[in-house]
């Protein structure tokens, strides 16, 4: 057939449709009932995508079971995958994302190491023709545990006129597990304490942060089994300051050896700021300490004490107090009268005239040492060292007896005139 007769012939088969719509609607009809039949007797296979698949890691038990682990959770390694699955056309209507399982088998993990395991992908029908990506590439550590101090942090400070106690903390180690490179990380572990004007305690559960050397915060999801808070307990107080009373301290003021007294009683400090709740420190005027016995005592004692505070109340102060009881001998005076006054270091082949050569004396010390004074102890003198002939006026000196000073001696002749021939 010329191109010229297949043109008219398609021509009448156009004018032909076009003027029977009858004959469209027929010939569409057979069409459907035609294609209808060949894809139920032929059932074609079809191609469906699914993409975002997540994926599932089976047998993780077989990690636990040789003790070994990976850095963070599985869902770091690989966690969606897109699948292409090959279906029946009759099957098609069965098949869903949600009917797509993507999984990665863990059975062939045997130790520490790297693995890199294929994803495997099984829907309800048909088959997966391609999965991507195809691997997942993992690293396997020894399963760690280990014991990690707790430490505290504490920020702010409570509100003026207030103390913030030590805190205790409950338990002060944790215990964590993890992949043994996670593990190593961790220096210790941190609870945060904000004092920002607080004026009363607590007793609470805190969050615990993990930290490494460097004191930068590890992500606490690369650690399970371990204790995730602590338990805090924090008392604030009210404060004052107070006097230290000393002197109730110091026992037997009135049974010191014969002859001496106190002259003072200080402490170092003073005062001291003392913490409790606001009635039990409403009535402290002063802060008490440990008793000391001096009773005997024939010198000045330092004692370190311990403050000795009312039930219920604190003393914020370092260490104990140091204490200091001046004891002195009970001073007497005596007098002698007309000693003679003695001429020392005089020149060879000089004589020395004095206008005055007897004088009283008073001694005025501590009634033990005026006790063993003997009136031979008593020796006033002038001392001519150097002096030639002439006319001198010369002081009054005393010769000093064992544990005695010029201030003990005092002469009703201060000073004497003499003549040196």
């Amino acid at each position: 057939m010329t191109n010229a007769n297949m043109k008219k012939v398609l021509e009448f088969v156009w004018r032909l449709l076009r003027s029977n719509l009858l004959l469209k609607i027929v010939s569409l009809f057979f069409a459907v009932v035609l294609w209808s039949y060949v894809l139920t007797q032929t059932n074609p296979t079809r191609e469906q995508g699914f993409a975002d698949i997540p994926v599932r890691y089976a047998n993780q038990e077989v990690l636990s079971a040789q003790n070994l682990t990976i850095s963070g959770s599985f869902s770091d390694v690989l966690d969606m995958v897109d699948v292409r699955i090959e279906v029946n056309q009759n099957d098609i209507k069965w098949l869903s994302r949600g009917s797509v399982d993507a999984y990665v088998d863990l059975s062939a993990i045997n130790g520490a190491g790297k693995y890199k395991l294929p994803v495997q992908a099984k829907p309800n029908v048909g088959q997966a023709v391609e999965i991507s990506p195809a691997f997942g590439e993992l690293i396997v550590y020894p399963l760690k545990t280990r014991q990690v101090p707790v430490n505290v942090n504490i920020t702010g400070s409570v509100a003026d006129g207030y103390y913030a106690m030590t805190p205790e903390i409950t338990p002060n180690v944790v215990t964590i597990s993890g992949a043994s490179v996670d593990v190593d990380r961790v220096s210790s572990a941190v609870c945060d304490i904000d004092l920002s004007g607080l004026t009363e305690g607590y007793n609470k559960s805190v969050p615990i942060r993990l930290l490494d050397s460097e004191g930068n915060e590890l992500d606490s999801a690369l650690f399970s089994g371990g204790q995730t808070s602590v338990i805090v307990k924090l008392d604030v107080l009210a404060t004052k300051v107070v006097p230290v009373d000393a002197s109730s301290a110091i026992l037997g003021q009135n049974e010191l050896a014969t002859g001496y007294e106190i002259a003072s009683i200080t402490s170092n400090p003073q005062s001291v700021t003392i913490a409790g709740k606001p009635d039990a420190i409403r009535g402290v005027s002063s802060v008490s300490l440990m008793p000391y016995m001096i009773s005997g005592a024939s010198g000045s004692v330092a004692v370190m004490l311990d403050y000795q505070p009312p039930e219920g109340v604190s003393v914020l102060a370092d260490g104990k107090a140091e204490v200091y009881v001046e004891i002195r001998e009970i001073t007497d005076k005596r007098r002698y009268e007309r000693v003679p006054i003695e001429v020392r270091n005089l020149g060879q082949g000089l004589t020395a005239h004095l206008e005055v050569t007897r004088t009283d004396v008073t001694v005025m010390a501590g009634i033990p040492r005026l006790s063993r004074l003997k009136r031979s102890d008593i020796v006033p003198y002038v001392d001519l060292d150097g002096k030639g002939r002439g006319k001198y006026t010369v002081p009054v000196q005393f010769e000093l007896p064992d544990g005695f000073t010029a201030e003990n001696f005092s002469s009703d002749v201060a000073t004497v005139v003499v003549t040196i021939n």
